[in-house]
């Protein structure tokens, strides 16, 4: 498979991504006996967990039944003597004569992505790689404008304008693969036969999807639109989301007992996934390449009593921070605070022109419009390449030599440190504060930490918890038996035995449904809160269930994305003046009059009630109902009453 910095060395790199060799793929199929398996995947009720990191896509099968999971692996069809990948590349290339049309299907992906841009990098059109464009996917909501040209769009470098739309198809193509055979890649799960694997996936009851904590609807709105035009699930309210840092830890629990109906055979794969020591208080530290999530939570001391009925766990137990920093933020700060200051031949860069991040600080504005600068030349992202390749390099050795055309630097993990990781780790110790302040749960009562996710193997993230935390002990995913890369594809799929993890609010009441509710259902005339909620139970809203959504849209706080004025440094200069956009911003939408009477303005109502038609115009979704909770074979209606005919 082609390197994607053939003009740079960095001494001590490492594989960045986990391969099953062909051994273990035999080993792995031989542990079940087929004819099981078959048997098995005909009456089984299957979940899917699919983890879209900003790297790669790992994903899992759960037979709801017996509580036993199943990792997938890709494998490509010309080249069956490689190793499988048990996670997938989340790269994607598209031709230059691709552009010449709307959005579509992109010519390669994965590995293959990386073979067709070295390919094309000597012809005089070249087309584009695409790659860490996870963040991308909640700037805004792809639709038609009037003119019949997709919007939003991107400024994706500093020369190439992108529309999002684009992104949406990549992921539908990545996550096509699921399906089985699809652009030179094939996927299986390596304990199942490929005919037990495909019954398996085309009797998918539930998609379970990661999500960073806080992120908004616009995200889960576009990575919903991108499951249903797979195929694998047919209606909206089969596909659900799960904070990243909560699936982490559900993957690490004891596997809780489950039902096992006669007419269902148990799996024979032994399920060794998880720590079955884990008590007391837990961290959970979850940091790829886009965000650092962390969990804390008091687990019960003797775990497996709890868990026969599996509500030992609630979210109201649980306490979830987010920061927007992670890998890719690391390599930018290599980049600014180590490479740049002795460089002398990155002119053409003209970085001193830009206002560059500050190190260990989310500062997106900044990293969007330095990050849109280094995609623009080979320059750029050769030492993209190459900080990547150093922070490896350094998380198992003392220094790392990287040479760019006749400059070369050594970094030690000391330089790493001082001038990156310390300014990251001030942060993990901020945001850790405010957890510990939230739980009341004491520094010395922490019990152990479990690390996932290939930032979190940095060696000083492991001092400092050891530090920080006198009495605990550190999980990283090398230590936990049977985990590989796809532990928070795991506990993804595992939802459907924790129902009670799910947001429920969130998954039957987006803001996206509330805000077309009410603008659909409103008058011009300004109503009281009272009046408002009644219109809504007249629809069989449970108001009850959902208020508090409903008075942050009446208060002006609309879904993140929904109109992208918050990620202005990641649009075109033509796209932040989207007529839409402007008349949309200009004004508050809800005009409030007294003591809480509120009320749409006839035009901006007209207009969002345009725009909102735009966006579903081509999309699977329809925001039409609230949606039910329907994880396996439970069907579950929580806040949605029921009205008599």
């Amino acid at each position: 498979m082609p390197s994607a910095q053939p003009d740079l060395s960095v001494e001590g790199s490492i594989a960045p991504l986990t391969e099953l060799s062909p051994a273990e793929l035999e080993n792995a199929i031989a542990a079940i006996d087929p004819p099981e398996a078959d048997a098995a995947a005909a009456v089984a009720t299957w979940c899917l967990g699919i983890d879209v990191g900003t790297t790669e896509i790992t994903a899992v099968l759960l037979q709801v039944q017996t509580g036993q999971t199943y990792p997938i692996v890709w494998q490509e069809v010309e080249a069956p003597d490689q190793p499988a990948l048990a996670g997938l590349p989340a790269i994607v290339y598209l031709s230059a004569q691709q552009f010449k049309h709307l959005p579509e299907v992109p010519n390669a992906l994965g590995y293959q992505a990386l073979e067709s841009a070295l390919t094309a990098a000597n012809q005089p059109d070249t087309g584009l790689l695409l790659s860490n464009f996870k963040p991308y996917l909640k700037a805004g909501t792809p639709y038609l404008s009037e003119q019949q040209h997709w919007e939003p769009v991107l400024q994706w470098s500093d020369q190439q304008p992108l529309s999002l739309q684009w992104l949406q198809q990549a992921l539908v193509a990545l996550l096509q693969t699921l399906k089985g055979r699809t652009l030179g890649l094939i996927s299986t799960a390596p304990a199942m036969t490929q005919e037990a694997f495909q019954a398996a996936i085309e009797h998918i009851t539930s998609v379970i999807i990661g999500c960073p904590t806080g992120w908004s609807d616009t995200y889960c709105f576009n990575l919903r639109e991108a499951v249903l035009a797979t195929g694998l699930v047919d209606r909206a309210e089969q596909i659900y989301f799960l904070e990243e840092a909560i699936a982490a830890l559900l993957a690490t629990l004891p596997q809780p007992a489950v039902q096992r109906p006669s007419s269902v055979a148990s799996s024979a794969v032994t399920d060794s996934r998880s720590d079955s020591s884990l008590q007391g208080s837990t961290l959970v530290l979850s940091a790829g390449a886009t965000t650092t999530e962390l969990l804390l939570v008091d687990l019960p001391r003797d775990l497996a009593v709890e868990q026969s009925d599996r509500t030992f766990l609630t979210r109201e137990g649980l306490y979830l921070r987010s920061l927007a920093y992670a890998g890719d933020a690391i390599d930018q700060d290599i980049i600014c605070q180590i490479l740049y200051p002795s460089a002398w031949s990155w002119g053409s860069l003209d970085l001193q022109s830009l206002d560059l991040p500050l190190p260990g600080e989310p500062d997106q504005n900044a990293r969007d419009r330095l990050q849109q600068r280094l995609r623009n030349s080979d320059l750029g992202q050769q030492l993209l390449n190459a900080a990547r390749q150093l922070k490896l390099a350094l998380q198992q050795q003392d220094t790392a030599t990287f040479k760019l055309n006749d400059q070369q630097w050594t970094v030690s993990q000391q330089d790493l440190h001082s001038r990156v990781t310390m300014p990251y780790l001030q942060q993990l110790n901020r945001e850790l504060n405010v957890l510990l302040n939230q739980s009341g749960i004491a520094v010395q009562a922490v019990q152990q930490v479990i690390c996932t996710g290939r930032t979190m193997a940095l060696p000083a993230i492991a001092h400092w918890l050891k530090q920080k935390l006198p009495n605990t002990r550190v999980l990283q995913d090398d230590e936990l038996s049977g985990m590989v890369s796809n532990r928070i594809a795991v506990g993804l799929a595992t939802l459907p035995l924790y129902p009670q993890m799910l947001d429920a609010v969130r998954h039957q009441y987006s803001d996206y449904f509330l805000l077309h509710e009410l603008v659909r259902l409103l008058p011009d005339e300004s109503l009281s809160v009272g009046r408002i909620l009644q219109l809504l139970e007249k629809q069989g809203i449970n108001t009850n269930f959902c208020q508090r959504p409903i008075l942050r849209l009446l208060e002006g706080r609309l879904p993140e994305g929904l109109l992208p004025s918050n990620t202005a440094a990641m649009l075109t200069l033509e796209s932040q003046q989207n007529p839409d956009y402007q008349a949309l911003m200009a004004q508050p939408l809800f005009s409030r009059e007294g003591n809480q009477l509120y009320g749409f303005k006839p035009e901006l109502r007209d207009r969002l009630q345009q725009y909102l038609t735009a966006i579903l115009a081509n999309t699977h979704q329809t925001l039409a109902e609230p949606l039910l909770i329907e994880l396996g074979a439970e069907v579950r209606n929580e806040g949605y009453n029921v009205l008599p005919m």
